[in-house]
């Protein structure tokens, strides 16, 4: 099942460095209690970064990690200054990183589920204009209803 609405919703983060935003993006899981284990999911999210990118195009990156580090599926909405995801891409504004639980052989993922739904807002024109326009998080939120 989808999950509706982020943990956290993050309207001014400033870094310089993919690291530096995906370990504050983990700390919020973590103090939200939604990690067993914040360094181990950190950690599973920089492998699956490193396998392949998870820049989407227009701005957005949907990092992610299957963990056993994951209490329970959820994601958190980040804005931030623009940064180089990757070398070789263009900036990023909007990152959506999402925690999932590992689950066992044979037992469905809501893995699919998820990044197919944030995929399609992330990509929707409209809703990336109200992103980088809102002024609170009430209004990024009601994107996800």
């Amino acid at each position: 099942m989808f999950v509706k609405q982020p943990v956290s919703i993050e309207l001014n983060l400033k870094s310089n460095s993919k690291l530096t935003l995906l370990e504050t993006l983990c700390q919020s899981f973590w103090e939200a209690g939604k990690l067993y284990n914040r360094d181990l999911f950190l950690e599973e999210v920089l492998k699956r970064e490193a396998l392949l990118s998870t820049y989407c195009g227009k701005g957005v990156a949907i990092p992610h990690a299957a963990s056993a580090a994951v209490k329970e599926p959820s994601f958190i909405f980040a804005r931030c200054t623009e940064i180089n995801w990757d070398e070789e891409e263009s900036p990023v504004q909007f990152i959506i990183l999402l925690a999932i639980p590992e689950v066992a052989e044979g037992e469905e993922s809501p893995h699919i589920e998820m990044m197919s739904e944030i995929a399609k807002l992330a990509l929707d024109e409209e809703i990336r204009a109200v992103w980088a326009s809102a002024r609170d998080k009430e209004i990024i939120l009601k994107t996800f209803n």
